[in-house]
């Protein structure tokens, strides 16, 4: 099974005001931001350094959360912005606490690089996978695959069977395939682009899968592909594509 989550920030003190991750308060700065709000005050603006116990509970909290679901034998998609670490033994760290051997970075705008490469199954900008009965594959092994006349890829059912996601840390308007059923899941945004998106691109087949919207939890493929299928039920393609203007004819 596939797993998709984004935008952890292990380790960072500010991403509990910033985002305003209320659950994970210790005691001492949940009285400190009531006392803020007694006063008039919005407390997640105000001066505040943050209790080392804060950001050691939702450390645990996330690392539990995947733990929970996530098999040993599964496959974990981080979509970016996985932890703020001292070093790379703190970052090593923070991934050898999670279960599943195979944990795949997309690269977020605060993953230091030379040391997640080695942490990780892989790291990349954005991938295409290829979610398949058999298997799930990027677009690059079915590529491989073909070129070497592997049955599985070159039968025409495989495409039928399969289901292509596009990940990438940052949401896209249009991303390939966009205008044909494929899946796009992306993060960074820490569910502030949702409005936006569900405003003009309501029948886009895209979803923010950080931890801020998804209730501070990984969401399984079938989760995704269930939440897209009854988008898909619901509203027209989303046929925005590059090659031609919207309501164009094709060439």
């Amino acid at each position: 099974m596939d797993y998709f989550t984004a935008d952890l920030h292990l380790g960072h003190t500010r991403i509990v005001r910033y985002c305003r991750r209320q659950r994970f308060l210790s005691d001492a700065d949940r009285a400190l931001l009531e006392g803020y709000a007694r006063v008039g005050l919005d407390p997640w603006t105000q001066p505040w350094k943050g209790d080392p116990q804060t950001v050691a509970a939702m450390d645990a909290a996330l690392i539990g959360a995947i733990n929970a679901v996530v098999r040993p034998e599964d496959r974990l998609w981080i979509i970016g912005d996985f932890a703020f670490a001292r070093d790379a033994a703190g970052l090593r760290a923070y991934r050898e606490a999670i279960a599943c051997q195979q944990v795949h970075l997309i690269w977020g705008n605060h993953d230091r690089r030379s040391w997640c490469r080695p942490a990780f199954t892989s790291c990349t900008e954005a991938v295409m996978l290829h979610v398949h009965p058999q298997g799930t594959f990027t677009e690059e092994q079915v590529q491989e695959g073909l070129e070497r006349r592997d049955p599985l890829f070159t039968h025409p059912a495989f495409r039928r069977q399969s289901q292509k996601v596009f990940l990438s840390h940052y949401a896209h308007v249009i991303w390939p395939g966009s205008h044909a059923g494929v899946f796009h899941l992306y993060g960074h945004s820490h569910g502030n682009l949702e409005p936006w998106r569900e405003k003009h691109m309501p029948n886009a087949l895209s979803m923010d899968v950080g931890v801020d919207v998804q209730g501070y939890a990984p969401v399984s493929f079938a989760q995704v592909a269930a939440m897209m299928t009854a988008k898909r039920a619901s509203h027209p393609p989303h046929t925005v594509d590059h090659h031609r203007a919207a309501g164009a004819d094709e060439d």
